[in-house]
């Protein structure tokens, strides 16, 4: 499994597309618009299968899968950090 972490310092959704040559399964994405919350069409497709935290719509923390890819937020408590996200990652066909 191939995993690459950003800290795109904002404006994601004008960036997203120079990851493609990575190929990764999976992107973990510092400083990221919120894709829920997005009006442009190819971020929020690229974001199909994602989990999001952040206090405003245009900085938080994203991780962005592979439709193959089953990501689950497992809802455990920050413990006092400002953007944490915990989650369960299982590729495996069900």
């Amino acid at each position: 499994m191939k995993i690459i972490t950003w800290n795109c310092n904002g404006a994601f959704r004008k960036k997203f597309q120079y990851l493609d040559s990575f190929d990764a399964d999976i992107y973990i994405i510092q400083e990221c618009e919120d894709p829920a919350r997005s009006n442009h069409d190819s971020y929020i497709k690229f974001a199909e299968n994602h989990l999001w935290i952040g206090h405003n719509k245009n900085r938080g923390l994203g991780i962005f899968a592979k439709k193959e890819i089953k990501l689950e937020d497992n809802n455990w408590p920050s413990f006092g950090l400002e953007y944490f996200i915990c989650c369960k990652i299982n590729n495996t066909p069900e």
